[in-house]
């Protein structure tokens, strides 16, 4: 085989803009039959920078690598945020709405995982 489909280098020079999102990102692992729907995508804020308010029905896991950030989230007439730092995972099921916003002064970058439909 002459490329290595078991690793792969993530790094944040591969990043792009998407469109109806804030920040730039990249799916590294996209849901087919083979990996049951895996989803994995790095992604980055800029200092100040928004994701934006958005939903999907898969459910997500964002596990913050660098930076500091707040994630918020809607349940029903409620909203909700939480603190991310290096560390943090934030985890929603499926169609929840919400956005994550960094709040430092440095770039937040984490890995976002996602199980799709095949």
């Amino acid at each position: 085989m002459s490329e290595n489909v078991w690793v792969k280098q993530i790094s944040s020079k591969d990043l792009e803009a998407r469109a109806g999102l804030g920040g730039r990102w990249r799916r590294f692992i996209s849901p087919d039959k083979a990996n049951a729907g895996l989803i994995v995508a790095m992604g980055e804020l800029q200092a100040g920078e928004e994701m934006g308010w958005h939903t999907h029905p898969e459910p997500e896991a964002f596990f913050v690598i660098e930076g500091h950030g707040e994630a918020q989230w809607r349940e029903g007439n409620e909203e909700h945020t939480g603190e991310m730092n290096a560390g943090t995972a934030f985890f929603k099921i499926g169609g929840i709405p919400h956005n994550m916003i960094n709040r430092g002064s440095v770039p937040l970058r984490g890995l976002g995982i996602k199980v799709g439909s095949v």
